[in-house]
């Protein structure tokens, strides 16, 4: 009798597992997209993250505040952008939800650096990796030179967008152009709310 049930839960599970991959797999089924993205601004009241891209800029609100804290580490080139693990979704609206994962190496990071990620319970795995996954909200807005005060940098991360047909079809193209613009005093602006910025790097791009 006990062999029988455990027989039949072994099944229960192995459904669970291949329905869960099914989910997956449906999730990741949409086309997509690459973003090149060569910089990061970071609101001053904390609740704003900017992704520079060359084709479109990302304003993500972080009301957690670990998007702004991962972006603003010491040695934060030592992540990457994990797009296998990562899902970010838009829609016909050009709003941008879902999730960012970021992997890489715990111990050659400074201390301040390590004391950050687990004031967030971030910690390493048995390899000394971490994986640090961020909730993500935010708009996607048409690119616009913004001047010489916020350069590009020569590293680089590439950050995946899902899409739907259905989307496209209803005009998901049609984005506002950014809000961010340059002072003279090289202060970035979203409508009253102050932004810094935070460069990414100036080594290789990540391959």
């Amino acid at each position: 009798m006990k062999s029988k049930k455990l027989f039949q839960r072994l099944i229960i599970c192995c459904t669970l597992l291949c329905l869960t991959s099914c989910i997956t797999k449906a999730l990741w089924s949409d086309p997509f997209y690459e973003e090149r993205i060569n910089h990061f601004l970071v609101g001053a009241d904390g609740r704003y993250v900017v992704f520079i891209g060359d084709q479109f800029h990302y304003v993500f609100t972080d009301n957690s505040g670990l998007l702004k804290e991962i972006m603003s580490l010491k040695q934060r080139d030592l992540l990457s952008i994990n797009n296998e693990q990562s899902h970010l979704k838009l829609d016909s609206e050009n709003n941008v939800v879902g999730k960012l994962v970021a992997n890489g190496p715990f111990s050659i990071m400074p201390p301040e650096d390590k004391y950050i990620l687990q004031s967030f319970g971030i910690r390493p795995d048995r390899n000394d990796e971490i994986n640090i996954v961020m909730q993500a909200s935010g708009r996607r807005y048409v690119a616009k030179y913004l001047g010489p005060n916020v350069t590009a940098f020569n590293r680089f991360h590439l950050l995946r967008i899902y899409y739907s047909d259905n989307a496209l079809m209803k005009g998901v193209g049609k984005a506002a152009v950014t809000p961010i613009s340059v002072t003279l005093d090289a202060i970035l602006l979203i409508g009253k709310v102050i932004i810094y910025p935070l460069g990414v790097g100036d080594t290789s791009a990540p391959q």
